[in-house]
């Protein structure tokens, strides 16, 4: 238990959002080649276009594990429910880990949804797909073909057995996860971050403005 913790505890700190419906593998890597953004509607604004960039630049802070940028491009009312220090603590410690490493980590962004006002700014929910790949570096990690199976099976009723890969010869493991973001630009400020999950939306109340909370 405290073995499959550790790979919890990896995978909250990569994710923005929960999953939320099976991808196959093949459909993501054939259709959008390279990585690229789909967007379902042809008719963008120029605020669309904006959005797209912003998210993109920021998918890339999360892939490149730039705690810098990651941070920048957090909502920042985030930081009176968490710790700041914390939370840059924990990319640090994942990402400097003698246990697992994060061989890839790419992103696909799949819908942009309406930007809505709010009293003070505008905002959206954004949805992307995350495909990542991680190797047990610790040989006492999941050592045996037993715990492996175990593992996936853990995993494939979380995420859907098409979006998990287990190769018990290298010891990697890929997941690939439905994600979702809540975007907030509030007046005079850039557009901002932060997961949409059960874990979020449990602190949601304490830093979101009231008229957004009512629209999600």
């Amino acid at each position: 238990m405290k073995k499959f913790f550790l790979l919890i505890l990896f995978l909250l700190i990569l994710n923005a959002c929960n999953s939320t419906k099976s991808t196959k593998e093949s459909s993501i890597e054939n259709n959008t080649p390279n990585n690229i953004e789909v967007v379902t509607s042809n008719l963008l604004t120029q605020e669309d276009i904006e959005i797209k960039k912003v998210t993109q630049q920021y998918l890339n802070a999360l892939k490149t594990f730039n705690i810098n940028n990651i941070m920048a491009f957090t909502y920042p009312k985030l930081f009176t429910v968490t710790s700041k220090y914390l939370y840059k603590g924990s990319i640090y410690t994942m990402i400097n880990s003698s246990n697992i490493k994060i061989n890839s980590f790419n992103t696909i962004i799949s819908s942009i949804k309406k930007v809505q006002p709010f009293s003070n700014g505008r905002f959206t929910t954004i949805n992307y797909t995350s495909i990542i790949n991680i190797k047990f570096l610790n040989p006492n990690l999941y050592n045996n073909e037993l715990s492996l199976n175990t593992l996936q099976s853990i995993l494939s009723k979380k995420y859907g057995q098409s979006n998990i890969y287990v190769d018990k010869i290298k010891r990697t493991i890929k997941i690939i996860k439905e994600e979702k973001l809540l975007a907030i630009k509030e007046n005079n400020t850039n557009w901002k971050f932060v997961g949409d999950n059960t874990a979020y939306r449990v602190l949601y109340p304490h830093f979101i403005p009231n008229d957004i909370l009512g629209k999600i």
